[in-house]
């Protein structure tokens, strides 16, 4: 048990040694945003007498330490076996409190596991970087699509959907900005379709608000996902989001409010996108309105830290207690 006067010793364990950009920033921010009575340790194994460990890559271990928190970073429906849910369950059994990225995450624990120790923190927005800027329909240019993501093989993050998307749609009035590792593949591709597009396999941070600022929607197509981190930066830019009703899409887009769930049929969704393009029926219009009248509540990574301290602090003071009891 620490004593008061001491700082609680939280250690990262992060169970290998390959570089994620993702995690890079979310030590970034942490490292920032911690309050003065925590110290953070970021280790590949868990160091010793540590007060909290937090794991990112609990399938990696083989057990975890009895005062550990661990992360739900996927899809707990992902069908990749690297993301199997029996090589994390173990270890979520061993943890003191799992935490998650969005409540479908918790719905699964709770209804499949019976898990009653989840906390919901979702990612953040670092406001010293983006700013809402309220969209309007532009008549004289094209209508820009985003994609954010990695652009994976196995094409979870709706690859093959992209293709019959592109089939769909005129180029003559829509392009699109891809951002992310292997999206140049979808930048060949749609121009092979006659699209105007730009791609970026790699973006500043710094400069997200400008892609933000840039496009008319976000288009999410991914089958499954943890986060992803972009569906807050879009809704604190104002950029409406097509999604399928997925992780943290599902706890922030209102369907017809701030963007709309795609359906997964070629056709529909096709059809909406090319609505939202030109603006029929002020489909578009209709949307960027509500969005400008309305609250856009996302967390701030500030916001997101202090959650996470929190937690630290419950798991120490649930351990002192337990430790409390056992000396009578």
């Amino acid at each position: 048990m620490i004593r008061k006067d001491e700082k609680i010793v939280v250690n990262f364990v992060m169970s290998n040694d390959v570089y994620s950009g993702i995690f890079d920033a979310l030590v970034g921010f942490y490292k920032k945003y911690l309050p003065e009575d925590i110290n953070l340790y970021i280790t590949k194994y868990p160091i010793a007498r540590a007060d909290v460990y937090h794991y990112h890559r609990p399938n990696l271990e083989s057990n975890l330490k009895e005062n550990s928190v661990v992360t739900v970073h996927h899809d707990l429906d992902d069908t990749d076996p690297w993301f199997d849910s029996s090589m994390f369950i173990d270890r979520y059994h061993e943890a003191n409190k799992i935490l998650c990225l969005n409540s479908k995450q918790v719905a699964y624990l709770k209804i499949n596991e019976n898990f009653n120790n989840t906390v919901l923190i979702p990612h953040g927005v670092n406001p010293e970087i983006f700013n809402y800027r309220p969209k309007v329909f532009n008549e004289s240019r094209k209508f820009r699509i985003g994609v954010v993501s990695k652009r994976y093989a196995r094409r979870v993050k709706g690859e093959a959907y992209l293709h019959e998307i592109y089939k769909r749609l005129d180029p003559n009035i829509i392009e699109f900005i891809f951002v992310g590792e292997g999206r140049s593949i979808d930048k060949l591709y749609s121009e092979s379709l006659g699209f105007s597009s730009t791609a970026y396999e790699s973006l500043p941070y710094e400069m997200f608000d400008e892609l933000y600022k840039e496009m008319d929607v976000l288009l999410v197509p991914s089958l499954f996902e943890g986060g992803p981190a972009n569906i807050p930066e879009a809704i604190y830019c104002g950029v409406p989001i097509l999604g399928r009703n997925i992780a943290m899409i599902k706890d922030y887009l209102e369907n017809g409010k701030n963007g709309y769930f795609l359906t997964g049929d070629f056709d529909v969704d096709s059809s909406l996108i090319s609505d939202l393009a030109c603006d029929n029926n002020g489909v578009f219009t209709s949307v960027i309105e509500n969005i400008k009248n309305s609250e856009r509540p996302c967390f701030t990574w500030e916001k997101v830290v202090n959650k996470h301290a929190e937690v630290y602090r419950d798991v120490v003071a649930f351990r002192a207690k337990d430790q409390k009891m056992y000396e009578l």
